[in-house]
């Protein structure tokens, strides 16, 4: 069953997996697993799409939350989103741990958090990225004022 989804990532360093819930219907988000996951030497992530009705069911969170930004739960439980995700993220994976630990000291966690909300509301901007949805599913969500 997913909302066990270390069953399903297998024994071996299961403890220290980060399930990582992103929108498989979402072009960028594919894009950004395809990044990640070449990194990933240890098996430390284990990415389940959202459009998955019991990958959805099993995360404490709206459907519109999970589109807005990506979440994450560890192995412990605990749960991040955003720039706080991929500061975990980054934590994982051998060659950017650095990165990681460093993002999440000041200045780079104060700031972070607003340059990871202008990617995501502005992601199709970006040089490089693959082109914008043309679903709802994936569009950027404006946040209420």
């Amino acid at each position: 069953m997913v909302t066990d989804f270390f069953a399903e990532a297998g024994t071996m360093g299961a403890e220290h997996k980060l399930a990582i819930y992103y929108d498989g219907a979402c072009s960028f988000c594919l894009w950004s697993k395809g990044l990640v996951e070449p990194w990933d030497t240890h098996s430390r992530l284990l990415f389940l799409d959202i459009n998955n009705p019991q990958v959805e069911a099993s995360a404490p969170y709206p459907r519109e939350e999970l589109n807005r930004e990506m979440h994450l739960q560890g192995a412990d439980g605990t749960w991040s989103a955003g720039f706080a995700a991929w500061v975990r993220i980054l934590r994982v994976l051998p060659r950017f741990a650095w990165l990681g630990w460093m993002l999440g000291l000041p200045p780079f966690r104060w700031v972070g958090p607003s340059i990871y909300r202008w990617v995501a509301d502005h992601r199709s901007l970006l040089p490089g990225v693959p082109p914008a949805c043309t679903t709802d599913t994936c569009a950027p969500r404006r946040r209420a004022t």
